[in-house]
């Protein structure tokens, strides 16, 4: 094994020598010069600095006969490129360099096209999966949302139920969806694929969003059919009164029998989306992924943490799914339990521990220890918990040791949904989320009426998490907590999005932004525009007066709020892919606003100030300054959102461009045509998850009947990304906006014991965005509204 070195560039040197022999000696490469063999080495060498571990698996994959790599053979072959990173380099150059998987996973795939080999091949559930396996198990890589359904209905009906009939409600719910997922997920995929063809027979792409306003998440009351038959009912009536729009009656059944006929042929594809998104996997980690092994459907089982234990609930026994009674008798003996007396379980210090590292921590456990645990894909948190809390407060509560897909946490006004993002993504892990808050209040419905439990024979199966002390403080030595500050705000923005959208579209019909592009838009622009408060800077010289350690941080600080003004956000944009192929789930596209989009705040600001001219003196000179800026501002927001919907096309329709339609670019003035260099021609996964320092992600407006309330997005294992951005409108048209803040200056007021201040930076910056984004809203209506005045009036368009 190579030796560790110094420097990155003497690893990438000695990676490039052993690999420009090898390469010139390959079949699939005669075809290029010695001048482009060396640059691909040099290629594979910047992004795999691991010496003659590349060589070796470069080998391998050219003794594999054929065009596929098996997965598994993918995992191990890139476990071995990131052990040769790791072990060449010394640890501070290899913290520097390694910063994401896509990195390991780029180069990969600069290997296996180098060796003849099918990329897309070797990654058989699809780029992201994979990616989310290596670079999304950090206990931060998990989202969350929150319902408040449950509690609303108990309320609204005035139901007298019980802690120990609304807990047997949800263990219901949640074995019901373990047990049920394999249909679930089928009937989603059929769902897709009729979508799919429905939009493509009418030349819509809005069919999803609009089913999505439609889709069920409960049965109605009155009815006694389970809830995947019922949505079934609802979706075939959807696609029915759809296709009645267009076409003749007898063409519909004729239509419709040939898709089912389609999509019913196609079940290998269909039975690999069951699998992939599968409940029943407990996921192991390895040194360099999670590796997802399954469960069997009858040894499943929902766990139950509660005052300081964790209770296991079988989902079945002898074959049989549990009942109501049985359940209900589970629950009462569960709190019946009082408080444990364990100090220190282990579970509270193995989620806090890098998943890279859990291997060596396990093995030292005893045997047997955690395998129970990892028999439930669903832990239920029965504690209460404060809901005025921010999520990632919420969901810091006991949630198992990081194997699962799923923890509810119970709060005093609602449900929080904890979701792994190996296991569900944003949009589809709030639709479970409503689902499971319809299918506890059947079940909680059922309970109202039934007599209590007195007593109970039986009983959960507790789980020891208890450990000799020298162990403890061993694991904890090994533990390495990622510190975040957490802030949330709402505004009711919405109609004044949609009606600039409106009025911006009736001045130029090419000027389509969407709701998401103008708060992309002016993220983009916000860090020019921020001015911190007055009272945070307070806080922060009265910090630094307390000790020269609170001086450095604080100073840290300043310099961080200073740069803001020079820094343009990079931030990574999550776009659902499920409606191409449901096995792509996302695609995630990063914009980093350059020259000149880094003048739209400038242009705006002056175009306003023409404007405040223009009032105070109306003459014909002022006007025209104003209508020349306005013009051209007008004109960068019609371009941008080409961009973003450039991104939307490349993503959702899967097409392959190489510049804009000569139509477009000829409507373009010379001036903007410039900004035209950022339109991309191809969605680059690992590319876009590189360069992102922040996540964005809005998962849009929810249906009229959703009791959603707020979301907060995962962070991957990148140390680059520092802010996360969740975005949610709820039925009522309020937007919650949440911000997970992992910069390393504000983290590091919470090490001094400051984290009132951190709270206070975050929270500010996120106030400040959600003021601002209202504010610029209003002053671009005005703008776009704005005509020339006659005779002392002003008019609106």
């Amino acid at each position: 094994m190579d030796n560790k070195i110094e420097t990155i560039e003497e690893a990438r040197r000695r990676t490039a020598a052993s690999l420009g022999p090898l390469f010139q000696s390959t079949n699939e490469l005669t075809h290029l010069s010695l001048k482009d063999i060396t640059e691909l080495a040099d290629e594979v060498a910047r992004v795999l600095p691991a010496g003659n571990v590349v060589k070796m698996v470069f080998s391998q994959l050219r003794s594999i006969k054929g065009r596929r790599i098996p997965a598994d053979e993918s995992r191990r072959l890139l476990g071995l490129l990131h052990q040769g990173i790791a072990t060449l380099l010394d640890r501070a150059t290899y913290m520097a360099f390694y910063t994401t998987p896509a990195l390991l996973i780029s180069g990969y795939q600069l290997l296996l096209q180098a060796a003849g080999k099918d990329p897309q091949a070797a990654f058989t559930d699809g780029t992201w999966q994979f990616y989310l396996e290596f670079g999304l198990r950090a206990d931060t890589a998990r989202h969350a949302c929150e319902t408040t359904g449950f509690h609303q209905q108990i309320a609204r009906a005035g139901w007298q139920l019980s802690e120990m009939d609304q807990l047997a409600a949800w263990i219901m719910a949640a074995s019901w969806l373990v047990a049920s997922y394999p249909s679930l997920l089928a009937h989603e995929w059929y769902e897709h694929m009729q979508l799919k063809r429905l939009g493509d027979r009418l030349g819509d792409s809005r069919m999803l969003k609009q089913w999505v306003k439609q889709r069920p998440y409960h049965v109605p009351g009155h009815r006694s059919d389970g809830y995947i038959r019922y949505r079934r009912e609802v979706f075939a009536t959807f696609v029915y009164d759809v296709l009645s729009g267009d076409l003749p009656a007898h063409e519909v059944d004729e239509t419709l029998n040939f898709w089912h006929q389609e999509v019913t042929l196609d079940n290998a594809a269909r039975a690999a989306y069951q699998t992939q998104m599968s409940l029943q996997m407990a996921l192991t980690p390895e040194p360099y992924f999670d590796r997802r092994d399954p469960i069997p459907l009858e040894a499943c089982t929902i766990a139950v943490a509660w005052n300081g234990e964790y209770y296991l609930v079988p989902i079945f026994h002898n074959g049989a799914r549990l009942n109501q009674q049985t359940v209900r008798a589970m629950a009462s003996t569960i709190l019946a339990n009082g408080p444990a007396r364990v100090p220190t379980p282990v579970d509270t210090l193995l989620v806090h521990v890098p998943r890279s590292q859990q291997a060596t921590v396990r093995n030292s456990l005893p045997a047997g220890m955690l395998e129970t645990l990892r028999t439930a894909p669903i832990i239920i948190n029965w504690n209460t918990a404060d809901a005025a809390l921010p999520l990632a407060e919420i969901r810091r509560g006991r949630r198992g040791i990081g194997d699962h897909a799923l923890t509810l946490f119970r709060t005093d006004q609602s449900i929080v949904f904890d979701q792994s993002h190996i296991f569900f993504d944003a949009i589809w892990g709030m639709a479970i989320a409503e689902i499971l808050t319809g299918q506890a209040i059947r079940h909680a419905g059922e309970m109202k009426d039934l007599a209590p439990i007195r007593d109970s024979h039986v009983r959960a199966r507790p789980v020891n998490m208890a450990l000799p002390s020298p162990v403890i403080e061993k694991i904890r030595r090994q533990t390495e907590p990622t510190i975040e500050v957490a802030a949330e705000t709402e505004t009711r923005i919405l109609e004044e999005i949609n009606y600039v959208r409106r009025l911006l579209k009736r001045r130029n019909s090419e000027l389509d932004l969407t709701f998401n592009d103008l708060l992309v838009l002016y993220r983009s622009m916000h860090n020019q525009l921020y001015r911190p408060a007055k009272s945070l800077m307070q806080s922060l010289k009265m910090l630094a007066m307390a000790g020269r350690r609170q001086e450095a941080v604080v100073d840290n600080v300043r310099v961080m709020l200073d740069n803001l003004l020079r820094e343009s956000p990079a931030f990574l944009i999550p776009i659902d892919a499920t409606t191409i192929n449901p096995r792509a789930r996302i695609f995630p596209v990063t914009f980093s606003p350059q020259p000149p989009w880094t003048t739209i705040a400038p242009q705006h600001e002056q175009t306003w100030a023409r404007l405040d001219l223009y009032r105070e003196q109306p003459t014909d000179a002022n006007w025209k300054a104003f209508s020349e800026a306005r013009s051209y501002y007008l004109g960068m927001l019609r371009l941008f959102g080409a961009l973003m919907q450039r991104y939307k096309d490349l993503a959702l329709e899967g097409k392959s461009i190489s510049t804009i339609s000569l139509e477009f670019l000829g409507s373009v003035p010379r001036r903007l045509q410039p900004l035209l260099r950022d339109l991309p021609d191809h969605i680059d996964l690992l590319n876009d998850m590189l360069k992102g320092t922040e996540v964005f992600s809005n998962v849009g407006h929810v249906a009229s009947t959703s009791s959603l309330k707020r979301f907060i997005t995962a962070k991957d294992d990148n140390r680059k990304k520092e802010l996360c951005w969740g975005v949610m409108t709820r039925a009522d048209g309020t937007t919650a906006i949440s911000l997970r803040d992992f910069r390393p200056q504000v983290t590091a007021l919470v090490d001094i014991n400051a984290s009132d201040i951190a709270l206070m930076i975050t929270r500010d910056f996120l106030e400040s965005y959600a003021y601002g984004l209202r504010q610029y809203v209003l002053e671009l209506t005005e703008m776009a509204g704005m005509r020339k005045q006659r005779g002392g009036n002003r008019n609106e368009l």
